[in-house]
């Protein structure tokens, strides 16, 4: 058996919002780990350290990207140093960052990203299903998820499951779901006692949760670390059929742009790559989302300026009704005065509380920005 398109697109979107928070990925999504993988970039977050960043800027020069071509091509040998010095130099060079973020909307990164995801994590990852006898959507997506995060090759031994030299085995439905849930705890435990990596248990947590109600086939839909995977996310494709194989991708040329699809289907564009359509698909729902999110961020805003004006309207209205009040009926000015100077010092506090509070919606809505760019 072979795992069919939306497997696949499923395990690719649940790793993918495991690393960028997006089904389909963030290409330009950059930020600095800290726990020393240094620049981390795109959609399956390559990191300097693992070399993979390398291997994208490589192979998006090779490709004729322009954008940032010169900042690339001068960083590249340090790029491909893996020393502490290195991955710290260009963890600040700022000018990088920037190129990385520019280059991401370009048709020779985004390529560029397909082709080392699928050289470096979901071919390996579809090649270690086939020889350890795995059909199940859950264990690709298992697989595709440690490959990409790391640490497979050590964890699985510790599982029982053949290291990645043994022949391909049969096994029954039954012996794959003790495998990887075996495999799966010890991948959990393991994440959950090292201090750097615990934050990632999410990851393993989100596999159990599927283990424990059986949704070995991965059913829809799907709630993935708060990102809800629906049908309406996945493109229908008019009969199921394998269509990445390392041997295609690295054999055709027109392949080799696309990457993750070894093959296209006919969904109604000739020629059209089946991840290209997807994640056109996706692309434009995130939009949406994005508009949304924008929306709700400026409602948000001007709620607390709304605030604001309003308070200081009511509390200079409430002022000048306590002095007229006061004044009328003959109160000691000493006392209205200072009444008036209470219900100020109130209205002031209030006021810097609703500034203060947009303030920290600001910058945390400037973060989220930042994390996506």
């Amino acid at each position: 058996m072979t795992f069919t398109e939306t497997d696949k697109l499923k395990a690719i979107a649940i790793v993918h919002v495991f690393e960028t928070s997006r089904p389909f990925g963030d290409y330009a999504a950059c930020v600095v780990l800290n726990d020393g993988a240094g620049v981390s970039y795109g959609i399956n977050q390559f990191t300097h350290r693992s070399g993979s960043l390398a291997a994208v800027v490589q192979a998006y020069l090779n490709g004729g990207g322009l954008v940032g071509r010169e900042i690339f091509s001068t960083v590249l040998p340090n790029l491909k140093n893996t020393s502490v010095a290195a991955i710290n130099k260009l963890s600040i060079d700022q000018q990088f960052k920037g190129a990385l973020r520019s280059a991401a909307v370009t048709r020779e990164m985004k390529a560029a990203q397909k082709q080392i995801a699928f050289e470096k994590y979901l071919g390996p990852s579809l090649d270690i299903c086939e020889r350890c006898g795995f059909v199940m959507p859950l264990s690709l997506a298992v697989i595709y998820d440690s490959v990409t995060h790391g640490s497979w090759e050590r964890i699985s031994r510790r599982a029982g499951i053949a290291p990645a030299s043994a022949q391909q085995e049969k096994r029954t439905p039954a012996d794959e779901r003790v495998l990887i849930t075996n495999y799966i705890r010890k991948r959990h435990f393991w994440l959950t006692n090292i201090r750097r990596l615990k934050v990632t248990s999410y990851r393993t947590k989100f596999f159990l949760d599927q283990i424990a109600i059986g949704n070995w086939n991965l059913r829809l839909p799907l709630n993935v670390h708060g990102v809800r995977l629906a049908d309406a996310m996945f493109p229908v494709f008019p009969k199921e059929q394998d269509f990445t194989n390392a041997e295609a991708a690295t054999a055709s040329p027109q392949t080799a742009s696309g990457t993750f699809e070894a093959e296209t289907v006919n969904t109604g564009d000739a020629g059209t790559p089946v991840l290209q359509k997807a994640g056109d698909i996706v692309a434009s729902a995130a939009a949406g989302f994005d508009r949304v999110d924008n929306t709700v961020n400026a409602f948000v805003v001007r709620r607390d300026a709304a605030k604001s004006m309003w308070t200081t309207i009511i509390g200079t209205f409430w002022q000048a009704l306590w002095a007229i009040f006061g004044f009328f009926i003959g109160l000691p000015k000493g006392i209205w005065i200072g009444v008036a100077i209470i219900a100020a010092i109130l209205i002031l506090a209030y006021l810097y509380r609703q500034l203060t509070l947009g303030r920290i919606r600001e910058e945390k809505a400037i973060q989220r920005t930042e994390k996506r760019a």
